[in-house]
């Protein structure tokens, strides 16, 4: 950090511990930077490995307490929650946005937090609607190819891991890893739509090419992996992905109902 920056910081912790040790009624700018930094906290339980998405939930309802009238700052808020998986929260802060006025990837999500909370037609029509205007804006030339591969996987992978609209989205998701084909994320994306297309071999594939492309050990790569050797009947290797996922995101509740599946699938281990 330079100078100027240090400076700066210097100033304003000072500032903000004058306030906080005066003891008064917090007041606008003491607010706002206390949700933000419940904010940043949610945000780092949730990039940091093991993930903390619970300890996540606890800091962004502090946030949501304190969060200012500011449509950027509920957007957020909205995000990291959908990241921590409380879909009912992030739906609350999406749907307070005129939708007209959310950006394509904030509708995918708001159409993804309406297919986890029971309005599955409505939330698969949402995440069609902005892989139709992706290609849209592409064949006029308003987005480049890269913006346009980004909203066809992410709205076609919400579409997958939802099981909703599966053809639709799996050629989304593949349109978006033939344009970037070295992108983990579309890889894998690519791979668990094949997937849930039963073609379980190309699934296994791709899955594993997305996990080549990834180094470092992602929870929902290793829990996709993991599903696909279940159903390939490599008990042994399912296990070891679905343990890894597990032990990084002990949120992941899929990753424990696959192992108990898979528990009941393998045979007990030997008597002594």
């Amino acid at each position: 950090m330079n100078r100027p920056a240090l400076v700066l910081l210097a100033a304003l912790t000072l500032a903000v511990a004058t306030v906080l040790g005066a003891g008064c009624r917090p007041d606008g700018l003491r607010t706002d930077f206390i949700a933000t930094r419940y904010v940043q906290d949610a945000e780092a339980q949730l990039t940091r490995l093991p993930r903390d998405a619970a300890g996540a939930r606890r800091s962004l309802n502090r946030a949501v307490a304190l969060l200012p009238p500011d449509s950027d700052m509920r957007l957020r808020v909205a995000r990291l929650y959908v990241a921590a998986r409380d879909y009912r929260a992030a739906r609350g802060l999406f749907e307070a946005e005129p939708e007209p006025q959310l950006a394509p990837d904030d509708r995918a999500l708001l159409g993804y937090c309406l297919l986890k909370t029971g309005e599955r037609e409505r939330g698969a029509e949402l995440c069609l609607r902005v892989i139709s205007d992706a290609r849209a804006m592409r064949s006029s030339g308003a987005i480049g190819r890269q913006e346009w591969a980004l909203l066809l996987n992410d709205a076609g992978y919400l579409l997958v891991d939802a099981g909703a609209e599966i053809e639709a989205a799996a050629d989304a998701v593949r349109q978006a890893t033939e344009a970037l084909p070295l992108q983990p994320a579309f890889v894998d994306s690519h791979g668990w739509a094949l997937a849930r297309q039963d073609r379980l071999m190309d699934a296994a594939f791709y899955l594993e090419r997305a996990r080549r492309l990834n180094p470092p050990d992602d929870p929902e790569m290793l829990y996709h992996l993991g599903v696909v050797y279940a159903r390939l009947e490599r008990f042994g290797d399912a296990e070891e992905m679905l343990r890894r996922a597990h032990r990084l995101d002990p949120d992941l509740d899929a990753a424990q109902e696959e192992l108990r599946r898979l528990g009941r699938i393998l045979p007990p281990p030997a008597l002594a």
